[in-house]
């Protein structure tokens, strides 16, 4: 049976609405869920809760204050956040471990995706408007009924919309777009204007805060995205978290640090905790 192995967080809320499924379906494993959660394995829309199972063919669903943090037996890592909704459409697993295949379908909201241990080819995003191939790599992307947004933490992203207009990210802290008419890379964030920073900034809220996520889920270079483009516009309360506690909390030092040595800035008020 091909399997992979699930962790998920949540703010208040996550929903998996199932499909039927066939005998052979992937699985796996919900952890460190918000405890206000229910499931309902009868086909009807359930909330995941901490040791909750999660199979191909379901669509994950988030509330206002939810995220999952999926992550596949290849160490393939890929995080649903807020108001977002993601639909598992294959995943199968090789002898090796490694990827035969994995095809999501993210309908709306934002992620971040960070690929495994798999050949290139084997990852498969869909979006409304294109598709996203994946090169061995780490990103954050944000979907809505219009377009895509991309920005690029390492490796490559080839962005095609379903006119088949496809450009290709390959720099470090790159952004992209792509929606019905056309494709296109916007550059680097210290490239754009602060009023085109301002619109991207609430897109990519994981790489602007990673405390809400796992330690494993973080992206070692995404503060450096912002600090070189987006850091100075903003606000404080942002870049210091808000008051919701995760629902896994890391064992942290007395600097707030929780043992990394590189989560702080000069001012330790800066440590991502």
């Amino acid at each position: 049976m091909s399997t992979f192995k699930g962790m998920a967080a949540a703010g208040l809320w996550v929903a998996l609405t199932l499909t039927a499924l066939p005998a052979m379906a992937a699985s796996g494993t919900a952890l460190g869920v918000n405890p206000q959660a229910e499931a309902d394995t009868s086909g009807q829309s359930r909330v995941l809760t901490v040791g909750a199972d999660i199979f191909i063919g379901d669509k994950v669903s988030t509330g206002a204050k939810g995220q999952v943090q999926i992550k596949f037996s290849d160490k393939t890592e890929l995080v649903v956040g807020p108001n977002s909704s993601l639909l598992i459409e294959d995943y199968l697993l090789r002898e090796d471990q490694s990827a035969g295949k994995l095809a999501i379908n993210a309908l709306s909201g934002t992620f971040r995706f960070a690929t495994g241990g798999a050949p290139k080819d084997r990852y498969v995003i869909k979006t409304p408007t294109g598709t996203i191939g994946v090169r061995g790599t780490a990103f954050d992307f944000n979907v809505d009924a219009e377009g895509t947004e991309v920005l690029l933490f390492h490796g490559a992203v080839r962005l095609c919309n379903l006119a088949g207009t496809c450009v290709t990210l390959d720099d470090t802290c790159e952004i992209g777009t792509y929606d019905l008419t056309q494709s296109t890379i916007l550059g680097d964030p210290a490239d754009l204007t602060k009023d085109q920073r301002a619109a991207l900034k609430a897109n990519f809220k994981y790489a602007e805060v990673q405390s809400p996520l796992l330690r494993q889920f973080w992206v070692e270079n995404a503060r450096q995205c912002f600090n070189k483009g987006f850091v100075n516009d903003t606000p404080r309360s942002l870049m210091d978290g808000d008051d919701d506690t995760p629902a896994v909390e890391q064992p942290c030092g007395d600097n707030g640090c929780c043992g990394d040595s590189n989560c702080c800035g000069e001012d330790d008020s800066e440590c991502a905790n």
